[in-house]
């Protein structure tokens, strides 16, 4: 059995935080992916958007579907909205099965995003 990974990026915009994850988000990745979005919660300072691209996530499992309803609760809490970029059924499947369809702000392609790039953080 071959171990999952996952890999995430973030870059915070003049008017938004964007995180981009790369693999798979399952029960052992979750948790590391949940980190780096509340480091993104607190990066927007005022800033009113977080875009979560999953359009390069291989798998999406219930532990993805469980961290997404935090993290649109506490966007909801601080004002801001979730964003979620996704294209494959990889992703959209799980999300329309369990009816939270209507949940998410879902985008096929990136929102239009304005501004510079003010600071990066690879991971």
């Amino acid at each position: 059995m071959s171990m999952q990974t996952l890999h995430v990026e973030s870059r915070v915009l003049s008017d938004s935080v964007v995180v981009e994850a790369h693999g798979a988000v399952d029960m052992s990745t979750a948790d590391g992916l949940e980190n780096r979005l509340r480091e993104a919660l607190g990066a927007l300072d005022g800033r009113r958007k977080l875009v979560l691209d999953l359009d390069r996530v291989a798998f999406f499992g219930t532990a993805g579907l469980q961290l997404l309803i935090r993290i649109d609760q506490q966007c909801r809490d601080l004002g801001a909205t979730l964003w979620v970029v996704a294209s494959e059924r990889t992703v959209l499947r799980p999300i329309e099965v369990a009816g939270l369809t209507g949940r998410f702000h879902i985008s096929s392609v990136m929102p239009a995003l304005s501004g510079q790039e003010v600071a990066a953080e690879p991971a």
